[in-house]
């Protein structure tokens, strides 16, 4: 399959992925705050703050998405080694560590009134190390692309 061919049909599964993201932040959290709050009305004071640190995570996830398909765009145009990829995986890369920490600050926001549970603790703490892993890929592509850059001149 041409890599052309393989760029488009990951910038479609990135919109799906997108939109997708975009349904749970605007259905999904709510509801499941409500619900949550219903069912543990000790957390009613806390509904709010944990509800907007979700939907900031989310935005930052789709900024991020926004960015692979930027770099496909211009992997697709032939620019990958362009100053712009660079600076585009350096931005990926910063965001990762944005989102981890958000992520480690909302997890000790909850265990200070006695969550999360087992489950949703194991589930944070595996997303932040796929995140760190994310981070680690983009700055090895970072690295790689800068070498061939500086090697093609």
């Amino acid at each position: 399959m041409k890599a052309n061919k393989t760029s488009h049909i990951l910038k479609i599964l990135l919109v799906l992925f997108a939109i997708g993201v975009i349904f749970i932040g605007v259905y999904v959290l709510p509801t499941m705050a409500e619900e949550m709050s219903i069912l543990y009305p000790e957390l009613d004071y806390a509904k709010l703050r944990i509800l907007i640190a979700c939907e900031l995570l989310s935005v930052l996830l789709l900024a991020g998405i926004g960015i692979i398909i930027y770099l496909l765009a211009l992997f697709d145009s032939r620019l990958v080694f362009d100053r712009k990829f660079i600076r585009g995986t350096e931005i990926l890369a910063c965001m990762c560590i944005v989102a981890s920490i958000g992520m480690i600050i909302l997890f000790q926001y909850m265990r200070s009134f006695g969550g999360p549970g087992p489950l949703l603790a194991l589930m944070m703490i595996g997303i932040i190390i796929v995140i760190w892993i994310v981070a680690a890929g983009m700055l090895l592509t970072r690295n790689i692309v800068k070498k061939g850059q500086s090697s093609t001149r």
